[in-house]
């Protein structure tokens, strides 16, 4: 059978659940219910398949992805107010695995806290502890080749114990670091700031060299599309199209409180069709996209949604709000002269001679990326002499008295984690390069060393302004907006100027770390705050824009991620995170999918419970083998029947 459906096909049929978005979420919920035989499932997805497309599976053109209209959504924000006006740009992946092909591939973890605090935002069962097996099912450990302590890198920090082994998604180290990455975690640990764990219990901070989503040996980039749907799209109960825009969810209404939805409105080449749900549509569009989607089909905001014509079907105007980023700056150095940075991959010459070497054995500089971090608490970043200033900030910017309903209880929260010494405030990285094509005369004149700050207090919003769901939605993230993000990303750039003058990180950057890139000259409040305005970038994390919260706390979605006001529309995606975490975002996104599609299964079966376990059935990989075999029984006894 064809893994991709025409829209006609498509159409014709009727699915048990229909999932809109074959992202990073989509495609992990799409796999779990297709793992049951007589249940079918159908994906629609905007973008194409790109699960073999060189450029997403090699990690390091990573850089040479983002702004490309072929694989990217390329949005841009609302002129930002606390950045002087700056608009900023926020990718997010056009394709069947979403944003998890096009991202930097870090692979970090929110902490146990983190989680935790979910739950006491009015979620039962969202917790670290109930997450940790999600964690565990999407992952496959493979750990590093064995030349990783030749090459400086030292992984005696992992336990084993707390990753999973045999989930879809492969996590390793790279085989390639720079002479700068190289120098990372030596340089955290004379800080005195080396890991002091492995950083996936939930608990650890510090400096380490962290795994990538790559698979071992090969070093190709592991990503939904090319882990979750790839491998198993042949399933004859899974049907996929691409190149296919929602329109809107159709809806029937059974009570004045709660809405049945029947299925999907979509558009391919300008023409409409219908498709039929009989049991659930997912909306797994992601932070950008999910509320657009609800948004259009009459669930928002109704001044909004009357001022577009839209017939209000289910009035929330949480819907878009609670939108939540890592705001991001990184102070520009000097390489080392002869020093190799990932600059030497836009040479004609030396790219094709690094494409030789990757193509043979996946190693060299396109096998490498952001493979480096430090997860630290505010005081970590700070002077012996400075250790009252995050109390000191907290007591100036906020008191706790937060206008919209819910935002205290989370800023309460995020405030008592920003005090914490042993709770993340701040993510650091260096990067070796201009971080994507550099102008010409620029090449191997810029490395960076900055990062974002963790649990942000500002909140943004995101909304449709047109009712053609191909317009890209207004967002403003508000960025700086609160000022205590501003004095936290403030000191993380002072502190990056103790990493490049600290070895061995100083025998990597001129004048021993003390050279910055032009017009910058030194660091103080006034060149910081320029640096800031004109060098701020998104952290990609977006977030909360379908929060999971009461619904009269700011909430869109249940505890069972049910779209409050319906019977049977889910959401599930980063959008329904309502407090921010730390770390990278992915691997959040598969965990909340892989629980999402349990919450989906329990209720099918009739096994729901509040706090939302592990449920036995469909859960390992010895059964997902079990499924295909039995599919692959079910093809040839059709085959025969047909030749008889």
């Amino acid at each position: 059978m064809a893994l991709i459906s025409s829209p006609e096909a498509f159409a014709s049929m009727s699915f048990d659940y229909l999932i809109a978005g074959g992202g990073t979420a989509g495609l992990v919920v799409a796999n779990r219910l297709s793992e049951i035989p007589t249940i079918s499932v159908g994906i629609i997805e905007a973008g194409e398949d790109l699960s073999d497309d060189k450029k997403v599976t090699t990690p390091l053109y990573m850089f040479d992805l983002q702004g490309d209209p072929k694989y990217d959504w390329d949005f841009t924000s609302e002129p930002q107010e606390a950045l002087d006006g700056l608009q900023v740009k926020q990718a997010r992946g056009k394709m069947l695995g979403g944003s998890s092909g096009i991202n930097f591939m870090q692979f970090t973890f929110a902490s146990q806290v983190d989680l935790d605090d979910w739950e006491r935002l009015g979620n039962p069962g969202w917790n670290y502890q109930s997450m940790a097996p999600y964690y565990k099912k999407f992952e496959n450990f493979q750990g590093g080749r064995p030349n990783l302590e030749s090459l400086g890198i030292n992984d005696s920090f992992v336990n084993q114990a707390v990753h999973g082994h045999g989930g879809p998604i492969n996590a390793s180290f790279t085989p390639f670091y720079s002479p700068m990455q190289q120098a990372w975690a030596p340089t955290l640990a004379n800080l005195g700031l080396a890991a002091t764990g492995d950083p996936r219990d939930g608990k650890s901070l510090g400096g380490y060299d962290n795994p990538m989503v790559l698979t071992l040996g090969s070093s190709h980039r592991s990503f939904a599309g090319n882990s979750y749907w790839k491998p198993y799209a042949h399933r004859p109960n899974l049907h996929t199209i691409t190149k296919a825009v929602v329109r809107r969810i159709l809806f029937q209404s059974i009570s004045t409180n709660e809405l049945v939805a029947t299925g999907l409105e979509f558009i391919v080449d300008g023409k409409n069709y219908v498709v039929n749900a009989t049991r659930e549509v997912i909306v797994s569009g992601g932070t950008m996209k999910s509320p657009q989607m609800l948004e259009l089909s009459g669930v928002g905001d109704r001044q909004l949604l009357e001022s577009l014509g839209i017939p209000t079907m289910i009035d929330n105007p949480n819907v878009g709000e609670n939108f939540q980023d890592h705001p991001q700056c990184s102070v520009p150095f000097v390489p080392k002269q002869g020093d190799l940075t990932f600059d030497d991959l836009w040479d004609e010459e030396r790219n094709a001679f690094w494409t030789r070497i990757f193509e043979q054995n996946g190693t060299g500089l396109l096998a490498g990326g952001i493979s480096n971090t430090a997860q630290l608490s505010w005081s970590q970043i700070l002077g012996p002499d400075q250790q009252n200033r995050p109390a000191e900030m907290v007591a100036k910017y906020y008191n706790g008295s937060e206008g919209r309903p819910g935002l205290k209880a989370q800023l309460d929260l995020t405030a008592k984690k920003l005090l914490d010494p042993n709770e993340q405030a701040v993510q650091t990285s260096g990067t070796s390069g201009t971080g994507g094509r550099p102008k010409p005369g620029f090449e191997n004149k810029m490395a960076f060393i900055g990062g974002f700050v963790a649990h942000p207090f500002s909140r943004g919003y995101i909304h449709i302004n047109t009712t053609d769901p191909a317009d890209d939605p207004k967002y403003d993230p508000r960025y700086l907006s609160h000022p205590l993000d501003y004095e936290v990303l403030k000191d993380l750039q002072f502190f990056s100027r103790n990493i490049s003058t600290t070895f061995p990180m100083s025998n990597h950057l001129q004048d021993n770390g003390t050279m910055f890139v032009p017009p910058l000259k030194e660091l103080t409040d006034d060149t910081v705050k320029d640096l800031i305005n004109t060098g701020f970038i998104t952290g990609w994390h977006v977030v909360g824009s379908c929060a999971m919260m009461p619904r009269d706390q700011g909430g869109v979605v249940d505890p069972r991620l049910k779209v409050y006001g319906t019977k049977n529309v889910r959401v599930v995606d980063a959008s329904i995170v309502p407090l921010h975490v730390r770390g990278n975002t992915v691997s959040l996104t598969y965990a909340i999918a892989e629980k999402g599609a349990d919450l989906i299964k329990q209720d099918m079966n009739g096994t729901a419970s509040v706090a939302g376990g592990v449920p036995q059935a469909f859960t390992g990989a010895a059964c997902v083998n079990l499924v295909d075999k039995f599919f692959l029984l079910l093809m040839v006894y059709t085959a025969v029947c047909m030749f008889v």
